[in-house]
């Protein structure tokens, strides 16, 4: 059995896990917005303290799972797929090495690289949702993504529990970190080491 036979396990692993990292978000947008009573300082303080590894493992499976979908599922990226790769990736490695260093500073990075890549994936998710609901007449579809014909429409990823895609699951890897470096930077820790 090769690994491509567990595709569709994988797709649904991976669109679980965005809607728990949508929940997350959720959780951190409420922390970020308002930290007033002490369950929510505390909370906030575990995840400052426990930042970089956190965000790490996002990126880490964020790239792990594109990196099974294109090389192992095979199916090949857009245009607007790689790019939202360009601002994934390196939060990778940026992140290993903060921790290595035990160093928060980092958030200010990883806000930057999450915001432009927020950016990329809402416009694909755009047009993904768009092609979907404006289908052309006569059995044809719009493509999204690529005017090459590459498309994220040729994965087998076709709104996994209603509305889950990859550019959704990206989105919601780029939030996920970016409010957590934001909730680092409104800490006032931001230059202070990682303790123990």
């Amino acid at each position: 059995m090769f690994l491509s036979d567990y595709t569709p396990q994988v797709v649904t692993l991976l669109s679980a896990l965005t809607i728990v990292g949508q929940v997350i978000a959720l959780g951190l947008l409420a922390l970020v917005l308002q930290r007033s009573s002490r369950v929510e300082q505390s909370i906030s303080n575990w995840i400052v303290r426990h930042s970089v590894l956190l965000m790490l493992i996002v990126a880490l499976v964020a790239t792990g799972g594109s990196l099974f979908f294109s090389e192992i599922a095979g199916w090949t990226p857009c245009k607007l797929c790689w790019l939202q790769r360009i601002f994934m990736y390196p939060q990778v490695i940026l992140l290993a090495v903060a921790l290595w260093r035990k160093e928060r500073s980092i958030a200010w990075y990883i806000l930057a690289l999450s915001i432009i890549g927020i950016i990329f994936s809402i416009v694909n998710y755009g047009e993904q949702v768009q092609a979907h609901l404006n289908p052309l007449p006569l059995g044809g579809s719009l493509k999204p993504c690529d005017a090459s014909g590459v498309s994220c429409a040729g994965t087998e990823i076709k709104f996994a529990f209603g509305y889950v895609t990859i550019p959704l699951m990206a989105a919601t890897a780029f939030l996920m970190n970016g409010l957590t470096s934001l909730l680092v930077l409104m800490s006032g820790n931001k230059l202070e080491t990682v303790k123990g």
